[in-house]
């Protein structure tokens, strides 16, 4: 057996199946609560989703569900399953039940002591409302220290107890009051950036309607779903899992998945995803992935696991957390001993001001200020349609000081047209496109299919010839009206045929040659439309700081050269392979520093292995690209690229003003409770406020200032999104 925090964890083994538990209370960040868990006979492995605040338990099905949550509960932890928490009221759990006993105690003992003047009747009351108060507070920091492990809520318990001999009872309790509020106010606070990411996962549906042979419908769970299913989507209903349009006309709302703000067309044939909302009109769909391998059940589990890779700033908060507790007790212990020695203060006084030492000291403003920053932010990514795999991706998104974009179906459409006819002999344009396209009807390659649709997007009856070769390297030749023609790579040219050559490449496109018995007709020149949003992008960041921008790509020297222009890139790679693109990626490392790598996840994945970070678009539709990303933009959008730098800076500096600002406010703090600047109660009020306010900086990355907009427009006509002036099909 074994513990993993926001691990994946390995599939559950026959026999055994998962539960899933909301942290109603206690110490999520605290792994250590769960060796009870882990020991727990039938429990094969453990595993806290910090970033939703989720206990996910791989257990054997004899389990009782009850037995685990008692067991939990003795640790510190009050769970609930996860399908009832949304009935549960939060105003009825224990601990805030408690704690309201607790501060309604604290306000009668004041009133009496304020009325009477004396404190015979308050301090008795003060006594009680501890005793109350400090339940919770006391079972967290006997559980951390059964772990030999020290917690914020040790500090408190030291404190309480040496207040009270001194004869400081009310402002103990205070302080239990204060601080136990506190915890629930940061609760509250953390929670925000969690309850983002539940409401994500709200949107996959539980039940599904799956039609029967008969034509009749049965509501199932979509767990029972399986592959090649039938399931009908009424409009205004979200798509319970992925699959194909089998019937039915309608628009699909696909903004939870892709961030894009416009419905897509839903016709047969298309695919569409899980927790997509339907439009209209009734649509049936064939059930493509079982409901836990769905793009949606996907991006949950990885936004889950998203605190599994922290980055510096993370795991300095972490180191921080487990060194910072036992400092302080030696730090209050100083105080409490040469103040008498050293300073000549009563011994009374010294201990005192060792307690509020203590005291404001108990603060998670930096264990939780970093990781709440980083769950607002991925958060906030996963809503707008980019997948970001945790912390330390994002902390190296923003220190990107180049990136290197694969061109076909990145910066490019991935669909060539063509573009150019440059006839050379008494041929007409048509008749140099009939024929070569009489050839190319033939052929299977990308050009081919480009050469043939211009000819009928022209009118011309294209009339596939009857013994169409492709030769490897070469192209197709055929035999049309008795000659032997053939279309593909150029050879020797004349001056004037090397000329038009010169023109196609100048242009950005791919020359292709169409000869008749070794005759040269003409050429045509064939691109790859540019994305109307790659300009956008590739000026988006760098108006972010990206100093340098590569192209990288398998094509001509000449033609990438011309499109690297047309886009602003500096640098061009061309004619690679795909181990040669790795090897570019780690030159512009070494020249430029961390470098981000931008491909579609098929067969980029050497460069993204090679890159600081690995960018995939369109992930919502390859398993491939999901597996390969540490960071996906969801849908075919370009300009998401920007917005996630954009996003992914403003992490950065949010992060390290949370950290400088709470090692200086401790670090204030202490030093003022050292000279006696304030009292126990003034202390923890000092504490909490600071400690919501660095917590709250954080959850500005949730909903704060729009970031950045990058927009392309839209083209005016088919000529603005090719490579060079399109031929009129």
């Amino acid at each position: 057996m074994g513990l993993v925090v926001d691990g994946a964890g390995a599939p559950p083994e026959a026999g055994v199946r998962t539960r899933r538990f909301r942290v109603v209370s206690g110490c999520v960040e605290c792994a250590s609560d769960l060796t009870p868990l882990q020991r727990f006979p039938g429990v094969r492995e453990v595993r806290m989703l910090a970033a939703t605040g989720t206990l996910a338990i791989d257990a054997e099905s004899t389990v009782d569900d009850r037995a685990l949550v008692r067991t939990a509960a003795a640790s510190g932890l009050t769970l609930e399953p996860e399908q009832r928490v949304a009935r549960t009221r939060w105003w009825l759990r224990p601990e805030l039940v408690f704690l309201a006993i607790a501060a309604l105690l604290l306000v009668i003992g004041e009133t009496t002591e304020r009325i009477t003047g004396s404190d015979t009747v308050a301090a008795p009351v003060a006594l009680g409302s501890i005793a109350i108060g400090i339940v919770y507070p006391l079972r967290t920091a006997w559980t951390m220290a059964r772990s030999k492990r020290f917690s914020l809520n040790v500090l408190l318990i030291v404190a309480v107890a040496g207040a009270i001999p001194l004869g400081r009872a009310t402002e103990a309790d205070c302080v239990v009051v204060i601080f136990s509020l506190g915890v629930v106010l940061e609760s509250y606070v953390a929670d925000k950036a969690r309850k983002s990411i539940q409401r994500l996962m709200d949107l996959s549906p539980q039940r599904a309607e799956r039609l029967n042979p008969d034509g009749t419908a049965k509501t199932v769970g979509v767990e029972e779903l399986a592959v090649g299913d039938i399931v009908l989507v009424r409009p205004g209903s979200r798509v319970p899992t992925d699959g194909e349009v089998t019937e039915g006309s309608s628009w699909i709302d696909a903004s939870a998945i892709t961030g894009e703000s416009m419905p897509v067309e839903a016709v047969t044939g298309v695919a569409v995803y899980g927790g997509t909302l339907n439009g209209p009109a009734v649509l049936r769909v064939r059930v493509a992935t079982p409901f836990q391998d769905t793009v949606l059940a996907r991006v949950i589990r990885e936004v889950e696991q998203a605190q599994q890779n922290k980055g510096r700033a993370q795991r300095f908060a972490d180191r921080f957390g487990a060194v910072y507790t036992p400092l302080m007790i030696v730090a209050a212990i100083g105080v409490a001993v040469a103040g008498p020695l050293l300073f000549g203060l009563p011994a009374g006084e010294a201990f005192y001001r060792a307690l509020v030492v203590l005291i404001v000291s108990c603060s998670c403003s930096l264990v939780l200020s970093v990781p709440v920053s980083v769950v607002a932010s991925v958060a906030r990514a996963a809503r707008d349609g980019v997948l970001i795999k945790g912390g330390a991706y994002l902390e190296r998104l923003a220190a990107v000081r180049a990136v290197a974009f694969d061109k076909t179906g990145t910066l490019t459409a991935g669909r060539p047209v063509l573009t150019a006819l440059r006839p050379l002999e008494t041929f007409t344009e048509k008749q140099l496109l009939e024929l070569a396209a009489t050839v190319e009807a033939g052929a299977t390659h990308p050009i081919a299919d480009a050469v043939v649709r211009a000819a009928r997007d022209r009118g011309i009856v294209v009339r596939p010839a009857a013994d169409v070769r492709v030769v490897p390297g070469v192209g197709a030749e055929a035999t049309v009206d008795g000659a032997l023609v053939s279309v593909g790579r150029v050879a020797e040219l004349d001056e004037r045929a090397a000329a038009v050559l010169g023109e196609i490449e100048e242009a950005g496109a791919t020359p292709v040659a169409v000869r008749r018995d070794g005759e040269l007709l003409g050429l045509l020149g064939v691109a790859d439309e540019l994305r109307p949003d790659a300009r956008v992008a590739v000026e988006g960041i760098r108006a972010l700081g990206v100093t340098h921008t590569v192209m990288l790509t398998g094509d001509r020297t000449r033609v990438a050269r011309a499109i690297a222009d047309r886009l602003g890139i500096e640098t061009v790679k061309a004619e690679l392979m795909p181990a040669d693109k790795k090897d570019a990626v780690s030159l512009a490392r070494a020249e430029f520093g961390a470098v981000a790598m931008v491909g579609d996840g098929t067969n980029d994945a050497p460069a993204l292995a090679a890159a600081d970070v690995a960018v995939v678009m369109g992930a919502a539709g390859t398993d491939v690209a999901l597996e390969t990303a540490d960071v996906a933009l969801m849908a075919d959008d370009l300009t998401k690229l920007p917005y996630t730098i954009a996003l992914a800076q403003r992490a950065r500096r949010v992060i390290a003003q949370n950290v400088t600002l709470s090692i200086v406010a401790i670090a204030v703090l202490a030093v003022a409770a050292m000279t006696g600047a304030f009292t126990l109660t003034e202390g923890v009020l000092l504490n909490e406020a600071y400690a919501l306010l660095i917590i709250g900086n954080g959850l500005r990355l949730l909903s704060g200032r729009p970031l950045p907009r990058f927009v392309a427009p839209k083209p005016e006509s088919p000529c603005e999104c090719c490579v060079t002036e399109n031929v009129n099909r």
